[in-house]
């Protein structure tokens, strides 16, 4: 014979002023949603629906290399953020290729001096697996991050 379980349910005005037991899982009548509870939290944190993962956007896929200078986090969409370090007037291979090259690309220069110094830092040579890093500065030796964001393959 199968067995019937109910949990204990309410509206969502209702769960807003209940702290359930450690664990305890209950039902919002209002938004037809479950409830986990810590028994700490008033409320408890409301759990997705398959309809709303459905829609949303998350991190399918992320790396990073070994010594840390270059990462990259993609989503769902396709949009992918990547990043790193580079040297004046290198070229960075990407670490994914970008649908095209019309990604966006911020530069920082990274100076370790104090005074006055002159630079500017620029991205050229753009394609969809590499750009070069283009700076003018009085500092001989001079770092930059980069960050990209755009849409991938």
């Amino acid at each position: 014979m199968s067995r019937q379980i109910q949990i204990r349910r309410g509206t969502a005005e209702e769960h807003e002023n209940f702290t359930g037991a450690i664990g305890e899982v209950t039902m919002d009548t209002t938004n037809n949603t479950l409830r986990v509870h810590d028994g700490e939290t008033v409320g408890g944190t409301i759990l997705a629906k398959k309809s709303e993962l459905d829609s949303a956007d998350y991190i399918v896929d992320s790396w990073m290399n070994s010594d840390g200078t270059k990462w990259y986090r993609k989503y769902k969409s396709g949009w992918i953020e990547q990043a790193g370090y580079g040297s004046k007037d290198e070229t960075i291979t990407l670490p994914v290729k970008m649908r095209d090259n019309k990604y966006g690309i911020t530069l920082t220069l990274n100076l370790a001096i104090s005074g006055n110094i002159s630079y500017s830092i620029n991205a050229d040579q753009k394609t969809q697996t590499s750009f070069r890093i283009r700076t003018e500065s009085s500092v001989a030796q001079s770092e930059a991050y980069w960050y990209v964001a755009g849409f991938s393959y």
